[in-house]
């Protein structure tokens, strides 16, 4: 028998989040005699407060490294299947945040449709537990379990309003990820066949001294594996099934597969290129980077052409994702965990203006925005401060600092030919944001845009603006999060 040992403050804030989302159901379930109202609020609020121990676990543990499911090498240090680090405690914490910021934002719409609060709260906390477990992961078999962990309540969230729209972006999710799902499980196989192990450590260890043929068949593993990835986190060309996902589900829903879905996987990845199947020098890098350029470009040029804001955000946020990989693919944690936090933060923000919108005015076109600042220029300040903090445009600082990071390390790993893909896009991001914002400041339409903003809805863009604030005056917040 093999002696195995774990530490287990290193799956508390996993193991918390599991715990209470059965509690979440099991609340809504045995109280259906209370009045609805009632009941959204004690179960958003017992959600909050799991989802805020987490935050203040991993705030008090943050230095710390933990272990957990360990067992003895044959050859090195201890092989372990998930470990609290520095890293691990960056990454929870977006999420984290990620996590509470949905929660905020769906105490504002959800009551107003037909959407099962118990079963909604329910999936959010699992896929959040799968997204924390997957941050952490330091063997293939958990990465790929977590991973799904993430995706298939998601799907279920999608399809949560019960109509057409809904069930078709669904039905594309979870295609797409039986496919990515098979694709990466390819790979993880002929990963196994040619080292032996699934630990990501030992991976690395054994990659560097294989016969040449068996060299090239981990690398085709490896990138079925980072296209299993790909898939996950919509980087182009696995990229199609997300405008139709985003657009068919309810606002919250899409905040959540933009903000902490995404994250988990750009984590994921992260964990899987640094510590496992991408060290330094190797091909596979260069891979990621290819695809950080495609990703971005091909993202920001179908930006330009959105008359539909969620459609504009989920284009952006494809662009996005490819300025998260160019990092990435030199293997620079801080600037990709900054970039994360900045990120996640602006587009809660940003789709909780939308939220506010849409409530009233159900189209979602950009024109629906035209003379905002006249009518509501509270409204419009926070959307304006979104918008050019993902623009990378001052006075959006954080934004500017995060692209700088990402620029910064591609620079200093000698890809100046990434550098200058990424300063095209950053032209082109400036359009697409620039257009939205202009709408803005055009004169309104003959009827002039007036909404009634609910105390939720303020309370969470007040505090989108404020953490902007934050991270702008001071960002060295965000790239300490990941040391």
């Amino acid at each position: 028998m093999t002696l195995t040992w774990t530490d287990w403050q290193a799956v508390a804030v996993p193991l918390v989040l599991a715990i209470g989302a059965i509690a979440v159901l099991l609340v809504d379930s045995f109280w259906k005699s209370a009045p609805a109202e009632l009941r959204h609020t004690v179960v958003t609020l017992l959600t909050s407060v799991v989802i805020l121990f987490g935050l203040v676990f991993v705030w008090a543990q943050r230095a710390d490294v933990k272990p957990a499911f360990c067992r003895p090498a044959v050859e090195g240090p201890a092989e372990c299947s998930l470990v609290f680090e520095p890293l691990t405690a960056g990454l929870w914490a977006v999420l984290l945040i990620g996590g509470l910021g949905v929660v905020g934002l769906s105490t504002y719409r959800l009551l107003a449709k037909d959407v099962p609060i118990g079963e909604y709260h329910f999936l959010l906390l699992s896929a959040l537990t799968g997204a924390t477990v997957l941050a952490g992961a330091r063997d293939l078999a958990t990465l790929v379990i977590a991973l799904e962990v993430v995706s298939l309540p998601t799907f279920a969230m999608v399809g949560l309003r019960r109509d057409r729209r809904g069930s078709e972006g669904a039905l594309k999710a979870f295609l797409v990820s039986v496919l990515s799902t098979a694709v990466m499980l390819f790979g993880v196989s002929y990963l196994y066949g040619v080292t032996g192990s699934l630990y990501l450590t030992t991976i690395a260890n054994r990659l560097s001294g294989l016969d040449p043929n068996l060299a090239r068949v981990a690398f085709a593993a490896g990138l079925f594996v980072i296209v299993g990835f790909a898939f996950k986190i919509a980087a182009v060309p696995f990229h199609a099934w997300l405008p139709d996902t985003y657009v068919g589900a309810p606002v919250e829903v899409t905040t959540f597969l933009a903000v902490v879905s995404k994250s988990a996987g750009v984590a994921g990845l992260l964990v899987l290129v640094t510590s496992g199947i991408a060290p330094a020098g190797s091909e596979l890098r260069t891979v990621v980077a290819i695809l950080a350029a495609v990703t971005m470009t091909v993202g920001n040029l179908a930006a330009l052409r959105q008359v539909e804001a969620v459609r504009l955000l989920a284009w952006s946020s494809i662009g996005q994702v490819g300025f998260l990989l160019a990092p990435l693919a030199v293997g620079d944690a801080r600037a990709v965990v900054g970039y994360l936090a900045a990120y996640v933060v602006v587009t809660l923000g940003a789709f909780g203006a939308v939220a506010v919108v849409q409530r009233h005015r159900a189209g979602g076109l950009l024109t629906d925005y035209r003379g905002m600042v006249r009518s509501e220029p509270g409204l419009a300040a926070a959307l304006i401060l979104f918008l050019v903090v993902l623009a990378g445009l001052p006075p959006g600082l954080a934004g500017l600092f995060t692209k700088f990071a990402a620029f910064q390390a591609v620079i200093d790993a000698h890809l100046g030919w990434l550098a200058i893909v990424m300063a095209i896009n950053v032209m082109i991001g400036l359009a697409v944001y620039l257009r939205w914002i202009a709408e803005l400041f055009r004169l309104p339409a003959d009827d002039p845009f007036s909404v009634d903003i609910e105390t939720p809805a303020v309370a969470m863009l007040t505090v989108c603006a404020a953490l902007t604030a934050v991270l702008s005056v001071l960002p060295s917040i965000m790239f300490a999060l990941a040391t």
